[in-house]
């Protein structure tokens, strides 16, 4: 089963004790759900997005489904409950929507400034000016994140940055 997150909404502002967040949902490749949370601290709400194709019975069944997939799937590890977290949709969501939330700050920071990592130096740092166009790689000690592709500076900007 492949789900994704897209046109993804955020407001930080009424976020409170959970994200506030609105998102459609797309079951192999095809529209489902509009998934949100108001940032409150309940659990996300999964609604029948008006273009999904099938009747309501078809909807609850399928969600029904993706409730018995996410049950297959291993615990997630845990230090406060013994065997793990069960995986289910609203902990898959709002691992999805932190992605992007990393991946939109990432973007802002490029935007602005070079984003640089200096070789056995634990962190991030940010530069503005640099005209030095690289390749990407180690270059005299530290590399542009900024010439690399996104995705490859998302992962070192999760690792190093957070």
């Amino acid at each position: 089963m492949k789900l994704e997150l897209k046109s993804i909404k955020y407001s930080a502002f009424a976020s409170e004790e959970t994200h506030c967040y609105q998102a459609n949902l797309y079951v192999d490749g095809k529209l489902f759900a509009i998934v949100s949370n108001d940032g409150r601290g309940g659990p996300d709400l999964e609604d029948r997005h008006p273009k999904y194709e099938g009747s309501g019975t078809d909807f609850n069944a399928k969600l029904a489904d993706i409730g018995a997939f996410f049950k297959t799937l291993p615990n997630i590890p845990s230090e406060y409950i013994a065997d793990g977290l069960e995986q289910a949709l609203d902990i898959w969501c709002g691992d999805r929507l932190e992605d992007w939330l990393v991946a939109r700050e990432l973007r802002a920071k490029m935007r602005t400034y070079f984003v640089i990592q200096v070789e056995g130096k634990a962190g991030i740092f940010t530069a503005k000016g640099l005209t030095t166009k690289t390749d990407g790689g180690w270059h005299k000690g530290h590399r542009i994140l900024n010439h690399m592709p996104f995705d490859d500076a998302l992962v070192i900007w999760k690792e190093q940055a957070q």
